[in-house]
């Protein structure tokens, strides 16, 4: 897998926390007001987990759209026991203990002795510290998987409630602790949150707010692309967060690497622009903010709490309504799990960082009227230097059609990236260099139309990215298939020659099952991929193996997958194969299926990875396909396993 990291400028680093505070503007803000807002801050995480922890990862690719729980005040006691709220005090007492120049190493050696239980790019951080792999590589995406998961964003709202009106320094400290679990939009989501937390102070329009977070971010990450295009959507529909909510899941949620294929997504990017539309969405109203971070899903105890605590610091504790406030009292001063801070406790710590953070930064402390006032060097966003992981071949999934019969052209498919800038497209003959082809827009295809009958091609592409030119993807084959087939009869499955590869009616599915189409030909039948898309309503559905040279078939053995209340089967079936000289799709002729396939509508009766032998009169092909009407009130079908022979 060809995988590649942007770094800019990390000297930049050095550069851009060096003092800013010459000729700054001195804000006011009173000591009393800053605990009030700091107490709304931890109130709003709190409030936010407790809210959505019953719905967490339960809606996973959908809007839910149906009943809620209702608050009740006892439920944010729970709050206690939440690693939203436990981890990112370890980081808090590390910071509180060695300040503003906190290090690497230090944050480091906080987290590998920490003892609670941690999964994703926590887990693997803090294994990676407890092996002496110190941050930043204890986060980096050579020795950690999850680099690009949710951890630290759902972990650094203390970076922002220390930093009032001080983004760049906010963003010294995600520099510092994100980087222990995470990279690039891993640690930018933390950015976003902090950047989020650091303006809530002073400004009290949440779309402001929004964009100050924003601000905080590099503007060629991907993350800065999904909020910015979240923030396009508000624009245009600012009172239903359904169209953004759907936008966004199209563009952006099969980016996601850790929960690749799979409709569980723990990506930073997508669950921080969902902090984001609850936000934007909720206008101010803290009811309303947590139901739709909430409803988007995925993520949705740690989305709200995000969300609940950028409300909070924004209205102040005195301002969140009662409803929600009424239960921290009874919980205010016991300690939350593994740490030593209460609710009550977090005020005076917060404060006395944030104080000597002011200090540091050229602000003041002085008396007005008996009580202590801070005059904050309110700092301008400065994002940290550029780092973006890009694996071109996850990303641009390329698909190579080869030519057959009066198709004279080999079709090229890919992904669009949604940033690209352009697209470079390379072919090589076997054994030989890449030689560049042509150089595109942004578009996701291409056809060859040089390609020599006979001739084996492999096909790469690269991608020129705002920050530079990235891949190239691995070489996939391709050709215009040509000649007669030469293959005797035999077991062989020819599905899993290395020229044959997937193909389907719907490769991109939304369901609960496997989302590479490859899978059908891996030799693994106890595997469910789905056409389930949300979006079905299909005449017909299909499943096919093609072939990059020309085959003689007589047999297809279909391994069905999984069976679901709206769906999953077939209502009619049949076999094409794919012709050599019109490169059409044509029915075989002489189709027995055994044993016998029920077509009836209905789930009852059937039993998942059921085993069919379609057999037919023999056929010379670039292809065979199995066909039909797909069943269920969703209408879509499933498949294990696509096996092919000539025997």
């Amino acid at each position: 897998m060809n995988r590649r990291a942007v770094l800019f400028s990390a000297l930049a680093l050095c550069a851009l926390f060096t003092s800013c505070c010459a000729q700054q503007k001195l804000l006011e803000l009173p000591l009393e007001r800053y605990l009030d807002k700091c107490r709304g801050a931890w109130a709003g995480q709190m409030i936010g987990v407790t809210y959505g922890d019953w719905s967490e990862f339960k809606w996973r690719g959908f809007y839910y759209e149906g009943e809620m729980q209702p608050w009740t005040p006892d439920r944010v006691a729970r709050a206690i026991n939440q690693d939203d709220c436990y981890v990112e005090m370890t980081f808090l007492k590390c910071l509180e203990q060695f300040g503003l120049g906190v290090t690497f190493e230090q944050a480091g050696e906080a987290f590998a002795a920490s003892k609670y239980r941690l999964w994703h790019a926590n887990r693997a951080g803090r294994d990676n510290c407890r092996k002496g792999i110190m941050p930043p590589l204890s986060g980096h995406y050579s020795n950690n998987p999850h680099f690009d998961d949710i951890d630290f964003q759902i972990e650094s709202d203390f970076t922002g409630i220390v930093c009032p009106g001080m983004p760049a320094t906010c963003n010294k400290l995600c520099n510092v602790f994100g980087h222990v679990m995470n990279f690039g939009d891993g640690v930018y989501g933390g950015s976003f949150i902090g950047g989020m937390y650091a303006a809530a102070f002073f400004e009290s329009d949440v779309e402001r707010v929004v964009r100050a977070g924003l601000a905080n971010v590099p503007r060629d990450s991907f993350y800065a692309a999904v909020i910015r295009d979240v923030l396009a959507q508000y624009a245009k529909n600012p009172d239903d967060p359904r169209p953004c909510w759907r936008y966004i899941q199209q563009k952006w949620a099969w980016m996601d690497h850790c929960g690749r294929d799979n409709p569980f997504n723990i990506d930073a990017k997508l669950n921080g622009a969902y902090v984001a539309i609850g936000l934007l969405w909720g206008k101010g109203d803290m009811a309303r903010t947590l139901e739709i971070a909430t409803r988007c899903g995925q993520d949705s105890d740690c989305n709200p709490s995000s969300a609940g605590g950028v409300l909070g610091c924004i209205l102040g504790y005195r301002a969140i309504p009662k409803q929600f406030t009424a239960g921290i009292p009874a919980i205010a001063d016991r300690k939350f799990s593994y740490t030593d801070y209460s609710f009550n406790m977090l005020g005076d710590v917060c404060a006395k960082i944030a104080r000597e953070i002011v200090l540091a930064n050229g602000g003041k402390v002085v008396q007005r009227g008996g009580k202590e006032v801070w005059l904050v060097p309110v700092e301008q966003p400065k994002p940290l230097p550029l780092e973006q992981w890009f694996d071109a071949d996850f990303l641009l999934r390329l698909k190579v059609t080869p030519a057959v019969g009066k198709q004279a052209q080999v079709l090229l498919r890919w992904r669009r990236i949604p940033t690209a800038r352009g697209y470079r497209i390379f072919r090589a003959e076997e054994g030989g260099k890449p030689v560049e082809l042509a150089r595109v827009g942004d578009v996701d295809h291409w056809a060859d139309a040089s390609a020599q009958p006979g001739k084996r091609y492999f096909y790469s592409l690269k991608v020129v990215m705002p920050y530079g030119e990235m891949g190239p993807t691995k070489p996939v084959l391709g050709g215009r298939v040509a000649g007669a087939p030469k293959n005797e009869k035999s077991d062989e499955n020819l599905a899993l020659r290395p020229t044959a590869y997937a193909d389907a009616r719907i490769t991109a599915p939304t369901g609960s099952g496997l989302k590479n189409i490859e899978v059908i030909r891996n030799g693994n039948v106890a595997e469910n991929y789905d056409s389930f898309d949300g979006d079905n309503k299909l005449d017909l559905d299909w499943y096919a193996i093609r072939f990059l040279e020309p085959v003689t078939v007589n047999e297809v053995v279909y391994i069905e997958g999984k069976h679901f209340n709206d769906g999953g089967w077939w209502t009619s079936l049949w076999v094409q194969y794919l012709d050599l000289d019109t490169g059409q799709w044509t029915n075989v002729s002489g189709l027995q299926i055994r044993p016998r396939y029920n077509f009836a509508d209905k789930r009852e009766g059937r039993k998942p990875f059921g085993r069919y032998v379609l057999t037919f009169d023999p056929v010379a092909c670039a292809g065979v396909r199995i066909i039909g009407e797909p069943g269920g009130s969703a209408d879509f079908t499933s498949i294990a396993e696509l096996e092919v022979f000539y025997r």
